[in-house]
């Protein structure tokens, strides 16, 4: 019978031609670049033959830590060594996916833990994930992380262009980026420039207008979420352009970055990782500028699906026209200290739900967030 096995290193690149499309997540040239430091690591596994798998399972492997949150407070945290892999195992038969789950546990150890980023719900994967009779919870906890969420997608036939893209559009979605379009430019009050980062040597700029900008964000200031200039950072964006993944765009009015799309791509996939503007021109909704301007790019160059990646919001929601479900799963090994791990999770997430209904029904919740926010960018605006 076909088994999975370990394989910390690959030798040379597999043929894995047998398993499809490989997403750029699952990339094994792609993992490798995120491999820097002595702590991080790819452990393979691999299902029959080493050099043209039917089965294919990369998790990077590094030194993190469960959190235990009210909200968006940890109150505390545990580390542990965790095993990350994004959407799930690549399979030439889904029904030989659940024999991955043993040597997975066998390799974890006890104070390991699996995460599955982004399972899509409805999928093979998905069920063994949900299914109490299922071979993976005879040896995991599996702890859903947080709730099910909508991943939003731009999807486009060959040969589309920019109209045809908001053709997929609501009509009043359509009419708000006629007018944004029409109007940005003239109420910019400066030349108004859109830069594409693609190269190695583009690196330097790019992490300092990427820096310039992030640090004006809430998200900087309240999630510690931000974009530093940094060598580490200038690295990455250089490895990755060097890769010949880096597609990143700053927009400019006149000498000032005031916003940026922060992406990758592999063939006709762009992978929209950051995004941020300067929140003094929020009026002129940059956000909604910039990402058209990026999907005329794109389009151009015959990249047509864009992959907003997990995570909802309105913005999303309008300049999609594709979505699925998908949901993050935490696999706790069972005994000691799994379990203990496990329980306290669970009911640490359930109080946190219902604390976060209740905030929801009484309508607090979301005017706090928005008092929260409001305070973060006056502060930013104070300290620029």
């Amino acid at each position: 019978m076909t088994q999975w096995r370990i394989a910390r290193a690959l030798g040379s690149a597999p043929d894995l031609s047998l398993l499809g499309p490989v997403p750029l997540e699952l990339d094994p040239s792609w993992l490798s670049s995120r491999v820097n430091g002595v702590d991080k690591y790819v452990q393979y596994f691999l299902l029959g033959d080493e050099y043209r798998p039917c089965g294919y399972a990369p998790f990077f492997v590094h030194q993190s830590a469960l959190a235990y949150c009210l909200g968006e407070t940890t109150i505390f945290h545990i580390p542990v060594l965790r095993y990350t892999i994004q959407g799930g195992p690549l399979c030439e038969n889904q029904a030989l996916l659940a024999g991955l789950f043993k040597p997975l546990s066998e390799t974890i150890g006890r104070r390991g833990v699996v995460f599955f980023e982004g399972v899509r719900l409805g999928s093979p994967l998905a069920e063994l994930l949900t299914s109490p009779d299922s071979a993976v919870f005879d040896l995991f906890h599996v702890v859903p992380y947080g709730p099910a969420y909508t991943r939003r997608l731009v999807e486009l036939p060959a040969g589309a262009q920019f109209e045809d893209y908001l053709r997929t559009l609501g009509s009043k979605t359509r009419e708000d980026v006629r007018r944004t379009r029409k109007n940005f430019s003239v109420k910019a009050g400066e030349t108004v420039t859109l830069v594409r980062y693609t190269e190695p040597q583009q690196a330097d700029e790019l992490a300092a207008a990427l820096a310039q900008v992030s640090r004006k964000t809430y998200q900087y200031h309240l999630l510690g979420l931000g974009l530093e200039n940094t060598p580490a950072h200038v690295a990455h964006l250089r490895a990755t352009a060097a890769g010949g993944w880096l597609r990143a765009y700053v927009l400019w009015i006149g000498k000032s970055p005031i916003a940026f799309g922060v992406g990758y791509y592999d063939g006709h996939t762009y992978h929209g990782h950051s995004v941020g503007y300067d929140p003094d021109i929020s009026k002129l909704q940059p956000g909604i500028y910039l990402h058209t301007e990026v999907m005329a790019d794109l389009l151009a160059d015959g990249i047509r699906r864009f992959d907003f990646l997990p995570g909802d919001s309105l913005y999303k929601q309008r300049m999609s026209n594709n979505s699925r479900e998908e949901r993050h799963y935490y696999l706790i090994p069972r005994g000691w200290p799994g379990t203990v791990y496990a329980h306290t999770l669970v009911a640490v997430n359930l109080l946190s739900e219902t604390i976060g209904r209740l905030l929801d029904k009484t309508g607090l919740k979301e005017r706090i967030k928005r008092m929260v926010r409001v305070a973060a960018v006056k502060r930013s605006a104070g300290e620029n």
